[in-house]
Order: structure tokens, then C-alpha cells, then sequence
């Protein structure tokens, strides 16, 4: 297969991803993994959820639990990132009184693993920051409600920790489009980018990112390209080509040579690249924004979505450039009334260390799984969703880096449900089953995953 540097990924490449929470770093001329195949299999199920494991062993004995001592602490950690006030979830768990009126709900959704939202299985992927808690910790949950939410004493709560996940600090840059946009009413989709300069007057080392959407009905994904010197006039040229601000981008940029270095999608927080790792970004190099709006459901809104941008301080040098390389099927069918499971493959050439991964489908995907297959016969599974959630979506990385090597084959298998109860409904009706291919409209459907990886030889050019 032909093998292709990070910075010549083809138009193709870049037109299927549209997708989640990623990182794409400029190897400067390193190779990349071949190109994926793609092929279909025969039909299947999903497997077990693996979401409620543990909820019938037995909860151990915690006593008396208040708030600010044992309850706060726990949402501080692995909930108030999405339970707050205007967040992502649907009600907040930052003070007393706002935990105190939802404490009844709390006992089974997290006895039945429901919530903290975790998709991956256990025992697939040792990864970071896991939203899973504990039986001492839900038992703690359990045990508040019973003995009737008790605030207890403010001085008892301990120091304030950051929430689960990415602590990134101040942003060192805030990408603003500057003006609301809104998308066309005449369309289901809309594909909008916008060319924004991050002022990079001195190279910089991304390594991480916070994408907030604006509009969280209507914004399907959002995607970050971005765009060197030498390709900056192409993007300007297609910004001037239409008018107002900004231009349509079904799929990339339109210009080729501008590589995509994060995104989100639902259920996508603030993304750190694991250390040492990031995305190099040259003096002068530009951002583009690229949105996705599905307007199945609301029209006529208005949304300035912003992406906070966080480099590495200078005293900390990057000791390696990341990028991406995609295992995905784009010629799959799934036909009207079926389930059906396909798969696609992506040989490895070469030697590299993978440090995440990111799974992608649409609404009609029930189960998605990847596994590195070795010459010997032998696998490591990457990652493993058994209960696909579109709406739960983000990029998982390791506790540490999995060795990939020369003759190793990275393999995902989606699975699909397109049978007349599983069908989206558009203005209150329930959709006819139609046969299901490759498509970035959210009613079409994707198998694709993306691998987030450097060199195992940093050395390497």
C-alpha cells in the first residue's frame, strides 16, 4: 500500500473526518501507517453492555455520610465537569442544594454503572481519567440518600480537586469566530468554516484543547484544522469566494495540505495530549474552525461556537510530535430492516507507539471494537464498546503507549441496527428504515476509528 507523510495526507483523508475529539500532529516528513482496507462481514449483534458490572455485589458498610465531608468531594471529581450550572448535564451537582434535590435519582444510576457515563468495557484498554466509581464511593451515594441527604459541616469538606480528566490551566489562546453565525434553514446539514488567526507570532506545541460549542442542540461536531503559511492563501481564496463570514466546508477545509489538530463531539471535555506528547504548530500557521450543524430538529438558531487553545510552557520541551492515522470502512452497506457488523483493517509498515484511540459512529451504531492482531496469531485490544452511544464520544488514551509494530494489523469491527425500531425520528415521525452507507450526514452512518500515535524512535525525522 502507499505510504504517505503526516504532512501529504490526501483530500480523501481529510474529508472522512468528520468525527470526535482527536489530535493530529506535523511529523515533519515521518512516515505514516499504510492505508486502511475496508470490507464487510456477515450480520451480528452487540454484546453485553459490561455498564452494569458490579451492580449486584454487595455495598460495603461506609456509615454516615455528609455532603461537604464525603458526597461534594465525589461530585467535585467525577461529576461537576458536566453537572453544572449550564452544562452539558441536565442538572447540577456543584453546591449542596443542588445535589440535595436530585438525591434520590443518585442510588440507581450509578449502582447500574448508568452514570458516571463510562462506554469502554473493562478489561479492554488501560486508560486515563476513567469515570468509574468505586463500590466504596457508590455506597457512599447510596447511604447519603437513605440516611436523607445530609449536608453535615462546611469545615469538614476537604481542599477542592480538580474534576476527572484534562486540568490544562489558563488557556494560552481562545479561538473566537468574532460574530454569530447562522446556519442555513434549507438544509438538514450544514458544513461551516471559518478562518481564524491565533496570533502565533513564535512557534508553539499544542498540547491540548477545550472546544464550547454554543449552540449544544444543533452542533453536530466541530473540527480544527491547521493551516501553514504556504496554504493560507488557498484558505483566504475560499473564504473570499463567498460571501459573508466564512464558507461552506462539506467534509475539509477544500484545500489540501491543512491537517486537522483537535475536534469534539457529544460527551467531548477538555482534551490534554498525553505527556510528551502535542502538535506542533509553526509561526504564523492559522486555525480553521469547520462546524457541523444537524438541523433535523431546531432551525433558525445562532451560534458562536470557541475552541481555548493550551501550549506547552517553554520550560517543558515536547519530546515527541504526534499524528493520526485512520482504521475505517467507507464501503459498507447496511441494508433496510438489518443488523449487520463490518469491518475494516489497517496494516502496519513501520514502528510506532499508540497512545489513544477514537471510535466513531452514527445513531443506528450499537457496538464498535478495535484489536491490534499479531503475526503470531495473538491480539491487544484497544478499545471495546459493547453499548455505542453517540452521544457519548471522546478520544481515550492509555495509562501507557501500545507498542505497535512492523506486520501488526489494527482491526475494527461496528456493528449496526437498522431495523424499523431503531430509526431517528425528523419532526415528530418516525423514519422508514432505508439501506445505510458511508455519509457525514448524521442520518447516514460511519465505522471508523482513529489512532493517535508518534514514532517509536523519537529521534526518527
Amino acid at each position: 500500500m502507499r505510504r504517505a507523510s503526516n504532512r501529504k495526507l490526501s483530500r480523501e483523508l481529510a474529508t472522512l473526518v468528520a468525527l470526535a475529539a482527536l489530535g493530529l500532529g506535523a511529523c515533519g516528513g515521518s512516515k505514516m501507517m499504510t492505508a486502511p482496507t475496508g470490507g464487510s462481514g456477515g450480520s451480528g449483534g452487540s454484546g453485553g453492555t459490561g455498564m452494569d458490572a458490579g451492580a449486584g455485589d454487595a455495598l460495603p458498610d461506609v456509615g454516615q455520610v455528609t455532603y461537604y465531608k464525603d458526597v461534594g468531594p465525589l461530585f467535585d471529581t467525577h461529576c461537576v465537569a458536566c453537572h453544572y450550572p449550564g452544562g452539558i448535564g441536565p442538572f447540577s451537582l456543584a453546591s449542596y442544594d443542588d445535589a440535595m434535590k436530585v438525591s434520590g435519582l443518585l442510588p440507581s444510576v450509578t449502582k447500574t454503572r448508568y452514570m458516571p457515563p463510562w462506554p469502554p468495557a473493562a478489561g479492554c484498554g488501560d486508560f486515563r481519567n476513567a469515570r468509574v466509581l468505586t463500590l466504596t464511593e457508590i455506597a457512599m451515594l447510596d447511604a447519603w440518600e437513605k440516611q436523607g441527604a445530609p449536608a453535615g459541616d462546611p469545615a469538614t469538606a476537604p481542599p477542592k480537586q480538580a474534576p476527572s480528566g484534562a486540568n490544562l490551566g489558563t488557556p494560552s489562546a481562545t479561538l473566537d469566530p468574532g460574530t454569530p453565525y447562522h446556519p442555513n434553514d434549507a438544509l438538514t446539514d450544514d458544513y461551516h468554516c471559518t478562518l481564524i488567526d491565533p496570533g502565533l507570532a513564535a512557534a508553539q506545541d499544542l498540547i491540548g484543547f477545550n472546544i464550547h460549542p454554543d449552540s449544544s442542540a444543533t452542533v453536530h461536531h466541530v473540527l480544527l484544522f491547521e493551516v501553514p503559511k504556504d496554504k493560507l492563501a488557498a484558505v483566504q481564496a475560499q473564504d473570499a469566494a463567498e460571501a459573508g463570514s466564512g464558507w461552506t466546508c462539506f467534509g475539509g477545509t477544500g484545500v489540501d495540505g491543512t491537517q486537522t489538530i483537535g475536534g469534539w463531539v457529544p460527551g467531548s471535555g477538555t482534551t490534554a495530549f498525553p505527556a510528551p506528547t502535542g502538535i506542533h504548530l509553526d509561526a504564523g500557521t492559522q486555525i480553521v474552525m469547520q462546524i457541523h450543524y444537524n438541523l433535523l430538529a431546531s432551525k433558525n438558531i445562532s451560534d458562536r461556537t470557541t475552541a481555548d487553545l493550551f501550549y506547552s510552557p517553554a520550560a517543558i520541551p515536547l519530546l515527541k510530535r504526534a499524528a493520526i492515522s485512520a482504521v475505517l470502512n467507507t464501503t459498507f452497506v447496511i441494508p433496510a430492516l438489518a443488523t449487520k457488523t463490518v469491518v475494516g483493517d489497517l496494516p502496519i509498515k513501520g514502528s510506532y507507539d499508540l497512545w489513544g484511540v477514537v471510535p466513531h459512529m452514527h445513531l443506528h451504531g450499537t457496538a464498535i471494537h478495535v484489536e491490534i492482531q499479531h503475526p503470531d496469531g495473538t491480539s491487544t485490544c484497544a478499545v471495546d464498546i459493547p453499548a455505542w452511544n453517540f452521544h457519548w464520544q471522546q478520544f481515550y488514551y492509555y495509562q501507557q503507549a501500545i507498542k505497535v509494530k512492523d506486520g501488526d494489523n489494527i482491526h475494527l469491527t461496528c456493528t449496526y441496527d437498522n431495523t424499523p425500531m431503531n430509526q431517528p425520528t425528523i419532526g415528530g415521525v418516525m423514519q422508514a428504515s432505508m439501506p445505510l452507507h458511508w455519509g457525514e450526514k448524521t442520518t447516514d452512518e460511519m465505522c471508523l476509528n482513529y489512532l493517535y500515535f508518534t514514532l517509536t524512535d523519537p529521534r526518527d525525522p
